[in-house]
């Protein structure tokens, strides 16, 4: 089955879901559910990558900060002492 009839599927049981839904009781469970469902998936799928990707991404970050400081230190050494300027 290709994604095209894959999707198809997919919206095809969605739809005859909802046409289940007979009242807004009905309907306030199916959102939470689906609710409950979008959760988990954030915290089990989502925010563990996200998460990864922030600790490497601060990881660079903090390499970039001690490499300009190194070199903002380097040019200072080069300069020379304030008295020595006319």
């Amino acid at each position: 089955m290709d994604k095209f009839e894959e999707f198809g599927k997919c919206i095809d049981e969605e739809f005859a879901r909802l046409k289940g839904i007979k009242n807004l009781e009905d309907f306030g469970r199916r959102v939470d559910e689906e609710l409950a469902r979008v959760k988990s998936f954030v915290k089990e799928e989502v925010a563990p990558e996200t998460e990864k990707r922030t600790a490497q991404f601060l990881r660079d970050v903090s390499e970039k900060l001690r490499e300009a400081a190194a070199w903002i230190e380097a040019r200072n050494a080069a300069r020379p002492p304030k008295d020595s300027q006319p």
